[in-house]
């Protein structure tokens, strides 16, 4: 599914105030750079303001393509005729503040949905191609990250397998560390220095799958370590996981030359699970 098809699942309950902080700062990040979910976010503060009013109108258009993808979705005959009488009801009624009743109603069905997401990298390499720092920061931004020490990242962390040394192979030096909340995992990221270049790691739990938007990863081997990348311009977002931790590195270096090694510093201990091996 498009990034835009799935903020507009979640538009309705952002526009309630409802929503995890997580998911309603990842819909800020997108409508911020997207002028379209921008106007469908105005438009429901609209319809709002109107039902807050006391004011009636039409039964929005959208309504009805969202309630026929949700009987769709519905496999109980039951449950399928109890939405049809509600569709006639409210077709019927033509009653703005049923139609958008029923509306936030599926929706929130699938905000909870969309509350269980996978780590979600889209908003980072959305932006890579425009200001790679910012998009590392906007990723950050959007799990809740907080500027820490090193120690107090690898201790927010504890259950993850990583390093945040404060000098990398090839002169890099920490600059700023965080501790991240995905979901109710923990996780750290951190942004090295080099004579104005930079070096961004991002470490979080193996299990969580990873969403990349319309981008895409292909296997990779990066010295020692075999893992996946994605590929944006000049820029990689390399990944390698072990039995607890994938440790994400973005960068401009070569996956020959000085890669290995800072992967080698930040996953010390790496030891790949049996499911990512190769032979």
């Amino acid at each position: 599914m498009k990034t835009c098809d799935r903020m507009r699942e979640v538009l309705g309950p952002y526009v309630d105030g409802e929503g995890s902080p997580e998911t309603r700062a990842a819909i800020e990040v997108h409508v911020c750079t997207c002028a379209e979910c921008r106007c469908e976010v105005e438009g429901l503060r609209h319809l709002g303001d109107r039902i807050a009013s006391g004011g009636q109108v039409c039964v929005p258009p959208a309504l009805w393509s969202r309630i026929d993808t949700q009987l769709a979705m519905a496999a109980p005959r039951h449950r399928l005729v109890r939405l049809l009488r509600v569709r006639s009801i409210l077709a019927t009624a033509a009653c703005l503040v049923l139609a958008v009743g029923g509306y936030f109603a599926i929706l929130q069905g699938l905000s909870t949905r969309a509350e269980a997401a996978p780590v979600d990298f889209s908003a980072l390499l959305d932006g890579l191609s425009v200001d790679a720092e910012k998009a590392l920061r906007d990723f950050v931004h959007l799990y809740r990250g907080r500027r820490v020490s090193s120690e107090d990242a690898r201790r927010h962390a504890a259950e993850l397998n990583f390093a945040v040394p404060e000098r990398l192979p090839g002169g890099f030096k920490l600059d700023e560390a965080f501790a991240l909340q995905i979901g109710d995992s923990p996780g750290a990221a951190a942004i090295y220095r080099r004579n104005g270049e930079f070096v961004g790691t991002i470490f979080h739990r193996a299990i969580h799958p990873e969403d990349y938007g319309t981008h895409r990863d292909y296997p990779c081997v990066v010295g020692e370590h075999r893992g996946h990348r994605v590929q944006v311009g000049e820029w990689r977002l390399v990944h390698v996981t072990d039995a607890t931790t994938c440790h994400c590195v973005l960068s401009r270096l070569d996956e020959t030359t000085e890669l290995p090694a800072i992967l080698q510093a930040v996953a010390p201990d790496f030891k790949p699970a049996a499911e990512h091996s190769h032979p």
